[in-house]
């Protein structure tokens, strides 16, 4: 997961790589496609902007080639009906 993009990785497989890496991070919550200044950028939802990984996140603001936006959403729990 270097700084340069290669020609193959679309936004959509760098989501899936981001998934796959991050999945099990503390404080990682989800993983979405935004757009920032007309480009495909990743949106990064953690639980809070103190874990490690939002601090990377937003100190290397780049993942396989795309910007990255940190959001902090707090956790997300599914509601049963």
């Amino acid at each position: 997961s270097g700084k340069k993009r290669s020609l193959m990785t679309t936004i959509f497989e760098a989501k899936k790589h981001f998934q796959d890496r991050y999945r099990f991070e503390e404080g990682f919550v989800g993983v979405g496609i935004c757009r920032l200044a007309n480009e495909d950028a990743l949106r990064i939802y953690v639980a809070d902007a103190h874990f490690p990984l939002a601090q990377q996140l937003k100190r290397d603001a780049i993942f396989e080639g795309f910007p990255v936006v940190v959001e902090v959403s707090g956790r997300i729990q599914a509601f049963s009906q």
